[in-house]
């Protein structure tokens, strides 16, 4: 009696079954085709603090400093020592809804001047996420942020 030999295929053909793999194929194409998103992402991601800023009260009639809009910019300096407050050009607000309202009337002034943040180090993130975003809101084009290079953090000069 002769042993065959594991390599030996002999006359017989070796023959793969391919029916099992293309309907495995198939499932896979048809979960991807399932679960693929094809909805455009959006700009801006939903946060909790843009629902907080769409419910502040921005029709308080607020006075904006006096020829505000001569300088070429408008620079607000924002603090923190209990509370947040705002300095527009030497005039101090205590409130979000009160720099929301000046922030407001400015635009419809002129919305293409820049709003430059100097922000202290001290302030919390999400304040300065809730002004930028009053300030996106109020239809400026142009903001930016001071940096301070001086290495013992002293307010940049104004």
């Amino acid at each position: 009696m002769k042993r065959s030999s594991p390599f030996h295929t002999g006359t017989e053909g070796v023959s793969l079954q391919m029916t099992s793999m293309i309907d495995v194929i198939f499932l896979l194409l048809i979960f991807f085709a399932w679960t693929s998103n094809f909805q455009i992402p959006e700009q801006l991601m939903p946060s909790p603090l843009m629902t907080m800023l769409g419910n502040i009260p921005s029709s308080e009639e607020v006075e904006i400093p006096p020829d505000i809009l001569d300088l070429g910019e408008i620079i607000i300096g924002f603090h923190f020592e209990k509370n947040p407050f705002w300095d527009i050009h030497g005039t101090r607000y205590d409130s979000l809804s009160a720099v929301t309202s000046v922030l407001n009337q400015l635009a419809q002034q002129s919305s293409e001047i820049p709003v430059i943040f100097d922000v202290d180090g001290n302030v919390p993130m999400m304040y300065v996420i809730s002004i930028q975003d009053a300030a996106r809101l109020a239809g400026f084009k142009h903001i930016q942020f001071a940096i301070n290079d001086s290495p013992d953090n002293t307010p940049a000069p104004h």
